[in-house]
């Protein structure tokens, strides 16, 4: 049955719920269109402002062991936004109310649910490899989102382990091993607490290795069919040859999985991050998310060659970036040496002003604002204020910086420390800044609207405290 198939399933009349681990969604996990009945409709919305639904079976897979929801409609109009597992019934959270008893249509969004398919057994299939003695890295957890998947390994893989895994990992696909379902009476450890298995068993998906694939890569030429041919030459049944399997994997779950791995079509391992101990999450995406990753990282490198202007494309994305990086320190070391010398000269022309004006330990207000400045510049200035001793009795010195409507960086400096809280106070009233300190007053604001009143209004502070 390809991706695409659809099989009519009949109405089981019982009007007892189908529970959990027997639903059409988990036997027949490709079947997109679905009828069933309505068991029952819940009076009013929840709090999401949906309505619960239980329904006799559903296409719709409900929420657990890692694996999302399955979204869809019912009869086409009435959206399915939730489902989830409440023991081993099934709950539909959907956008209007259904009528109890109807026979209603399920349609599941096929895009989801596939994509959930493939990322859920690729990551059976990840665990089942990264387990191998040779490897021996045991999964403890895995996560999905709309991105990309993660296990928690109990180790972290070598460079070398890690491209080993994934080459193995895209043979098995390429060798379409067969995925299937069976059942266990032996209750799983990491089976939640409230999942009772239906009639006493418990799901299990089986990956099988195919033997006979690996002897026909074996044997390009054809000798084994040849063996094969004379071993049923005498055989009087009709009946095709069983392909030899042996276990892959074997694991409890109740998701919704592929029926070979052929529909996967690829995994890409993408990096991995150390967590506690000696445990790592490594990251993956399987099938599609692979192909939309490749081409997002594409389009992404192509729009970079033309920001870079990397002059052979992506192969000199590096050397043009580390380029780049090693102009743009020099720049910064030769800007910040220019400021320091525009610093000098502004704090010798405040000492010249001051000097021309004999303001010796009156109240006096010296400001400043420059748009391409910033607070390293603003502590280089009050830095020199102090080096040439021009902090002195009632004079306090208010410097600001940064983009007029972006706002920056203010310090207020001055020898008396109760003039600058009161100046600062004075300054929080028309500017939008935030700041404090001891000694001296430094802070920063969302923009400079309003700094020409703030100067005056400090001005006033400045003059009344030295009458």
């Amino acid at each position: 049955m390809t991706p695409e198939a659809s099989t009519p399933s009949p109405i089981d009349n019982s009007k007892e719920q189908v529970p959990v681990g027997l639903l059409t969604c988990q036997h027949t996990p490709y079947l997109k269109h679905f009828t069933t009945t309505v068991l029952s409709c819940s009076k009013k919305p929840n709090k999401q402002k949906l309505y619960e639904v239980q329904l006799q079976d559903t296409i719709l897979f409900p929420e657990g062991g890692g694996q999302p929801c399955d979204y869809g409609t019912i009869n086409e109009s009435i959206q399915v936004k939730n489902v989830q597992r409440v023991g081993t019934s099934h709950v539909h959270h959907t956008t209007a109310p259904v009528d109890e008893g109807i026979e209603a249509r399920l349609d599941v969004d096929w895009p989801r649910r596939f994509d959930n398919m493939q990322q859920h057994s690729g990551q059976h299939l990840l665990s089942a490899v990264f387990e191998q003695p040779e490897f021996g890295c045991d999964t403890l957890a895995w996560g999905m989102n709309d991105k990309r998947c993660h296990v928690e390994l109990s180790k972290a893989p070598t460079p070398e382990q890690v491209q080993q895994v994934e080459d193995r990992l895209n043979l098995y696909i390429r060798r379409n091993y067969p995925v299937h379902v069976t059942f266990t009476e032996t209750r799983p450890p990491t089976m939640p607490k409230d999942y009772v298995g239906p009639n006493g068993v418990f799901r299990v998906i089986e990956i099988m290795e195919d033997l006979d694939t690996i002897a026909e890569e074996q044997d390009p030429l054809g000798q084994y069919h040849q063996d094969m041919d004379k071993d049923t030459t005498n055989s009087t049944s009709t009946s095709t040859t069983k392909r030899r399997l042996v276990r892959l994997d074997y694991n409890p779950c109740c998701g919704t999985h592929v029926k070979s791995l052929k529909d996967l079509q690829c995994i890409k391992i993408l990096h991995q991050e150390k967590i506690r101990g000696a445990n790592c999450r490594l990251f993956f995406v399987v099938g599609q998310r692979a192909l939309n990753l490749l081409q997002e990282t594409y389009q992404l490198t192509r729009e970079l060659g033309t920001v870079l202007a990397a002059p052979g494309g992506l192969e000199t994305f590096v050397e043009t970036v580390v380029k780049a990086q090693k102009q743009g320190k020099e720049s910064y070391k030769q800007c910040k040496n220019l400021f320091k010398e525009v610093a000098a000269y502004q704090v010798r022309d405040w000492a010249q002003e001051l000097k021309e004006k004999h303001v010796e330990t009156e109240g006096y207000l010296i400001k400043m604002h420059r748009e391409d400045a910033d607070m390293d510049y603003l502590t280089t200035v009050a830095a020199l204020l102090k080096d040439q001793e021009l902090i002195q009795g009632q004079r306090v010195f208010v410097l600001s910086a940064g983009d007029k409507k972006e706002g920056g960086a203010m310090i207020i400096t001055g020898l008396n420390e109760e003039l600058i809280k009161k100046v600062a106070a004075e300054v929080g009233k028309f500017v939008e800044v935030k700041g404090g300190g001891k000694g001296r007053w430094q802070g920063k604001s969302k923009s400079w609207k309003g700094l020409e009143t703030a100067w005056e209004a400090a001005e006033a502070v400045v003059k009344g405290a030295s009458l």
